[in-house]
């Protein structure tokens, strides 16, 4: 027995040493209540002393927040997480009936109890080994309970992956615990399956993601691995990305605030430049450019008025000045050339100033480039029988050397075919296409029995590709080069960090949506739905051909708009798309293309973008848009009630499945680009 003992005493030395070294000692497990464990899983209970209480009682005594205790038998340091806490007064402590109380009703010094606490042990972390595991042994009476000061071993027994996408900071409710030192990671590999992040307007979801962006950034910067980032941006709110954050704590805490910042600001940074894809249209061309067209100059003046546009307005609003100091249009060889501009801005904040780049690749179509299969798969509109009929069509009309030129070629000769065929009367083709054999493509619709309706459904799809105003942009006016050609998005890829430094990559949308004629829509569905086959064609290619590509994530901001819900209305196109990313989401998996959605309803979206996200971070929003998602009871009154920037990760990746986070101000430029029109 006294070698027990001494065993013992040797052993609770080491735990003491062990709390202090690690942490500071807040209380003691009870020696009165037993501490357990059963199949559902076990409980510990400590005392804290009054004084310990009063000074922290926020961080220490609220239900859901972590502490650790050091077990006296293992040594191990073992997570805790706090279910309830118990407060008594003196009185209560001596179990005295109120009918034999004399003292005075109201007695302060009666506070002055210990509080008892109850936690459930999670995760255990053996010092000697460098190990952690689950802790499914029941924690001896006397042993110190602690609040962890290390922000090593916080990561270690909370089960917290130590590098990734950075989220933001564990906390408890919304205040982050151990002083801001437990620091929420998102591992790489559970981007390959893919991302949802839901939450009302106004509720951070632009600030996270930003965020996100930025130790992405850090992770290329670092060499840690690089990554390219392409960014589906409807709205324009990624743009300003390269910018210096403003920051206003005059509403905020902003001790906690500058505190968040300052924990991760020296290891996360906002990227220095962007690379712009911009989608142009034959209005966007024709608005900017009046005199003869050669496509340098074409591209040349299309950029500078895109800066002017997109970012002297944002100066003028914050006082600073942006300064255009270079630009050049350059051009790759390849297959397609890849044609682009490089600028340089300084930026000149006042008391700073930063020289920034911006790629911007422009981006449309050329009707000859497209195979009949490319050309019926970018409008998800057309019906089933439209695309197997036009493709056939096509097909024919180009192994007998049927020559159309433009898009505008083959829709005016469908609608010749139209008014021959079923109006019985004739109509007189464009000039561009009176070259054509028009008796002979009639002859072959006829001959191919396509169907008034689905001739119908054919011109009016076309008609709408048309209005997009993308196809065959004349850029110039002389030369062979004389349409806008589709750049190589494979090349962009295969060279992103040797040509575009790595910078994110934004396909702005809002600008096409500006200077298009098309539902907007619909518009922004082709030119996203085609960049996203790109990508994933080039994975595939250099899959087989057993290159190693760097991983690629691809951000869907406002996911509703291109993966809409079943109650929508559009058959057709949901069952298009739905087929369509559920085979790149799985593919993808085992070929690093991570797929991340924002949105702000689960109810939004359809529903096979809810089966292939495995991770789900919940930021506010209304109770009724919970129910098609799996997040626990005591979770649900938090993201009703959360404030900005705090929600729920929810992830097969994180050791304990959940956790509560706040993501910090945004530290990388974020601007709202509306209150400057």
């Amino acid at each position: 027995m006294e070698n027990i003992i001494k065993e013992l005493e040797e052993k609770f030395e080491k735990a003491y040493r062990l709390a202090n070294e690690y942490g500071e000692i807040i209380g003691w497990v009870s020696r009165t209540s037993p501490s357990s464990i059963s199949e559902e899983g076990g409980l510990v209970i400590f005392d804290v002393e009054p004084a310990i209480y009063f000074k922290d009682f926020i961080e220490i005594a609220s239900p859901g927040s972590y502490l650790a205790v050091v077990d006296i038998k293992t040594c191990h340091i073992i997570s805790l997480n706090i279910v309830s806490v118990e407060r008594r007064d003196l009185l209560a402590e001596l179990d005295l009936s109120d009918m034999y109380i004399s003292v005075p009703n109201r007695e302060v010094s009666g506070l002055l109890t210990r509080t008892r606490i109850k936690a459930k042990p999670l995760l255990a972390y053996d010092t000697s080994t460098d190990s952690v595991f689950i802790a499914n042994y029941v924690i001896e009476p006397q042993s110190p309970v602690i609040r962890l000061k290390n922000s090593r071993i916080i990561s270690k027994i909370l089960g917290l992956p130590d590098n990734g996408l950075f989220i933001g900071y564990v906390t408890t409710g919304d205040r982050p615990i151990f002083d801001s030192k437990a620091i929420l990671y998102l591992p790489l590999k559970a981007l390959y399956q893919h991302v949802l992040v839901l939450g009302t307007t106004g509720s951070g979801k632009t600030t996270l993601l930003k965020n996100m962006i930025s130790s992405i950034n850090n992770n290329n910067s670092s060499n840690r691995g690089n990554i390219t980032l392409l960014i589906m941006d409807p709205n324009k709110d990624y743009l300003t990305l390269f910018l210096k954050p403003t920051w206003d704590f005059s509403t905020l805490d902003s001790d906690l605030e500058k505190k968040m910042i300052e924990n991760i600001s020296s290891i996360i940074s906002k990227t220095n430049g962007l690379t712009i894809i911009l989608p142009l249209t034959k209005y966007s061309i024709n608005n900017i450019i009046n005199t003869e067209k050669n496509w340098a100059k074409t591209l040349k003046m299309i950029a500078e008025e895109y800066i002017k546009t997109t970012y002297i307005p944002i100066a003028e609003k914050y006082g600073w000045s942006i300064d255009l100091v270079n630009i050049r249009v350059a051009e790759e060889p390849y297959k397609t050339p890849l044609r682009y501009v490089e600028a340089i801005l300084e930026v000149n904040y006042g008391d700073s100033k930063e020289l920034n780049t911006l790629y911007i690749i422009p981006y449309g179509f050329r009707f000859t480039d497209f195979t009949s299969r490319e050309f019926v798969s970018l409008n998800p509109y057309f019906t089933r029988q439209a695309k197997d009929s036009l493709s056939r069509l096509i097909n024919y009309l180009r192994s007998m050397n049927v020559y159309l030129e433009t898009i505008d070629d083959l829709y005016e000769i469908l609608r010749e075919a139209r008014y021959r065929i079923y109006e019985k009367t004739e109509k007189t083709f464009s000039k561009q296409s009176r070259e054509l054999d028009k008796e002979y493509v009639i002859n072959l619709i006829k001959d191919l029995a396509i169907h008034k309706s689905t001739i119908e459904n054919i011109i009016r799809q076309i008609g709408s590709l048309i209005d997009t105003g993308l196809f065959d942009i004349v850029v110039d006016d002389k030369s062979r080069d004389k349409y806008l050609q589709e750049p190589p998005i494979d090349m962009v890829m295969e060279n992103h960090f040797k040509l575009f430094k790595g910078y994110p990559i934004v396909v702005d949308l809002e600008y096409l949506q500006e200077h298009s004629l098309a539902d907007p829509e619909k518009v922004i569905s082709i030119v996203a739905f085609r960049i996203l086959n790109k990508v994933f064609e080039w994975k595939l290619v250099r899959t087989r051909q057993r290159v190693v590509t760097q991983p690629v994530i691809i951000l869907f901001d406002e996911a509703h708009r291109f993966f809409p819900s079943k109650t929508s209305g559009r058959e057709d196109y949901i069952e298009h798309v739905s087929s369509m990313i559920d085979r790149i989401a799985r593919l993808g998996r085992a070929r690093r293309l991570g797929l991340i959605f924002s949105t702000h309803s689960p109810k939004d979206v359809h529903d096979i973008i809810l089966q292939l996200t495995n991770t789900k971070i919940i930021l506010r929003m209304d109770k009724t848009q919970l129910s098609n998602l799996d997040i626990p009871s005591e979770y649900r009154e938090l993201i009703t009630r959360a404030s900005d920037r705090v929600g729920i990760i929810k992830s097969h990746v994180l050791r304990t499945g959940y956790f509560t986070f706040r993501t910090p101000l945004p530290l990388a430029g974020h601007y709202d680009l509306s209150i400057l029109e």
